[in-house]
């Protein structure tokens, strides 16, 4: 199977929401306590000390710091696998953002909640919850995240079949991080569009996406996201009875993946092995370098593209 770049889905789920506490109260303490303890792993004892944190900010009347511990219990909640607890604490943080006025803050709790959603296999649900984020990160003006919460929309729109809606929120996604000059992102977003191509049997399209993600990620230095896209790339080369090009992306993938102490290593590695054995029965010299040995649209046609 390719693999699917999950940069946005990190990059939803990974706002540190406790900078927005203060450390003047005993509620604060507890909140940052909680943190502290899950950031070593020690979930219920986390747990505990959000509640009470949660306890002290409403008998104090502190909105702010009642939603940030909510969120926070949200995401200790998610790490541990209890969705619907996780999904509970989320809910409860929304409307207190949205009495505060934070948009960009319960847009990130109704991501949440949807990722949870499409994680518990309610896709649809999930796309709600999206899309309500993406509406309230538009009229705000924020840009970056609208431009991840796209294309988590896109990722969900691809698994409920519908390829072309989820086409169109890639692009969309592609064109605002142009426009916010956001090459790491962009990489991520060509990668999936490369995906969606693949999943609609357009080969051509696919390795034209894949091979721009692979070189918006070296110029970025995406060491992860490269081994990502070569991986996908090395397998459509291998279809397509291009042996020596699939084994040097492969190579490239695994080399990546062994110095990253990546959990994909072993598996790939192996997949590296089995298809050195077919190239060297089918009689061809190893790969060498083959980068852009097979371009497929020209930069100035994909950047057309992307705009239209």
């Amino acid at each position: 199977m390719p693999k699917e770049d999950l940069s946005p889905i990190r990059a939803l789920r990974g706002r540190d929401a406790l900078d927005a506490i203060a450390t003047t109260g005993s509620a604060d303490a507890l909140a940052r306590l909680g943190a502290a303890f899950s950031t070593l792993g020690r979930a219920g004892e986390a747990v505990d000390l959000y509640r009470r944190a949660i306890d002290d900010y409403r008998r104090e009347r502190d909105q702010r710091g009642e939603a940030v511990a909510l969120f926070s219990l949200g995401n200790v909640y998610s790490q541990r696998g209890a969705l619907a607890d996780a999904i509970q604490a989320y809910a409860q943080a929304v409307p207190l953002y949205r009495a505060l006025n934070l948009v960009a803050d319960e847009a990130a709790a109704l991501n949440c909640i949807g990722l949870l959603h499409a994680e518990a296999g309610r896709a649809e649900t999930a796309l709600g919850f999206h899309e309500q984020a993406l509406a309230l990160l538009w009229d705000a003006g924020h840009r970056l995240n609208e431009a991840s919460t796209l294309d988590v929309i896109g990722m969900t729109q691809r698994r409920l079949g519908d390829l072309k809606a989820a086409e169109a929120a890639h692009r969309q996604a592609l064109g605002v991080r142009r426009q916010e000059r956001d090459r790491q992102g962009q990489g991520g977003t060509l990668h999936l569009l490369g995906l969606v191509y693949e999943e609609q049997g357009d080969v051509e399209r696919a390795l034209a996406y894949y091979e721009w993600a692979l070189r918006m990620r070296q110029l970025v230095d995406d060491r992860e996201g490269e081994a990502l896209t070569s991986y996908n790339l090395a397998r459509l080369y291998e279809g397509l009875n291009h042996l020596r090009e699939a084994e040097a992306l492969l190579q490239r993938a695994v080399d990546i993946e062994m110095r990253h102490a990546h959990p994909d290593a072993p598996h790939d590695e192996a997949e590296l092995a089995a298809l050195r054995a077919r190239r060297k029965r089918a009689g061809l010299p190893p790969p060498g370098d083959t980068t852009g040995s097979f371009p497929r649209l020209k930069p100035d046609e994909m950047v057309d593209e992307a705009g239209r």
